[in-house]
């Protein structure tokens, strides 16, 4: 008996299997840091087992500054259009040009329609991670030579004491006090609104919560 013919596999077969999109929104989440919030979404992503495919986290290759973010994420839609929304996170610590980045997100057609967002931080990312532990709406101002980010981190490690800016685990060691943060941003958010204040503050709490529900159907987040 002769043996079966050999099926050879077409050139096509062989070629990479273009990755499958899950039935839920593309995001992009633009971070300034290359580290502490990069380590923070993707370690988020995995968690609520979502697709690298449908969320790409990733520092801006323009500069870590607010309106760098911001132009990298314009550069990012205007090329790949799959996009339903991208995220712009970055800090006011120490940037001249926040107050322009927010306003350009605003104004630039894709914050219009609905597509760019800024996720901000007063002064810094740390404040999100703060209100997992503790309500504050006391301002931190730079001391000397001490940064406000310094002082929110020297407040977080009271709570945190290994916390240290570009922690890969950070989202794993805070995530199961999420509800409390969510909420203590909402209550800022409104202190804020009423006092005319801007810091501290953190708009990080609605991409977490979206991000969280993503896979349960759709959100409206702004």
């Amino acid at each position: 008996m002769r043996p079966p013919k050999r099926k050879f596999r077409t050139a096509a077969a062989y070629r990479r299997r273009q990755p499958v999109r899950e039935p839920y929104d593309v995001v992009l989440i633009v971070c300034e840091g290359h580290k502490t919030e990069p380590n923070y979404f993707e370690s988020l992503r995995r968690t609520f087992n979502l697709s690298s495919t449908n969320i790409r986290v990733c520092p801006s290759d323009f500069g870590n500054d607010p309106m760098s973010v911001v132009r990298f994420a314009e550069r990012e839609l205007e090329r790949e259009t799959d996009y339903d929304k991208a995220y712009c996170v970055f800090d006011r610590n120490g940037h001249d040009n926040y107050s322009a980045a927010v306003n350009r997100v605003r104004e630039y057609e894709f914050g219009k329609n609905g597509t760019l967002f800024a996720i901000t931080s007063v002064p810094c990312f740390e404040i999100w991670l703060l209100l997992h532990y503790r309500y504050s709406s006391a301002p931190f101002m730079a001391v000397g030579g001490v940064s406000a980010c310094d002082l929110v981190i020297r407040e977080l490690q009271l709570y945190f004491p290994e916390y240290r800016k570009g922690r890969q685990d950070v989202f794993g060691r805070t995530s199961s006090l999420i509800e409390i943060a969510l909420e203590n941003s909402e209550r800022l958010k409104r202190d804020n609104k009423q006092s005319g204040a801007d810091n501290p503050d953190t708009s990080v709490h609605t991409l977490v919560d979206y991000l969280r529900t993503l896979r349960r159907g759709p959100n409206v987040t702004g």
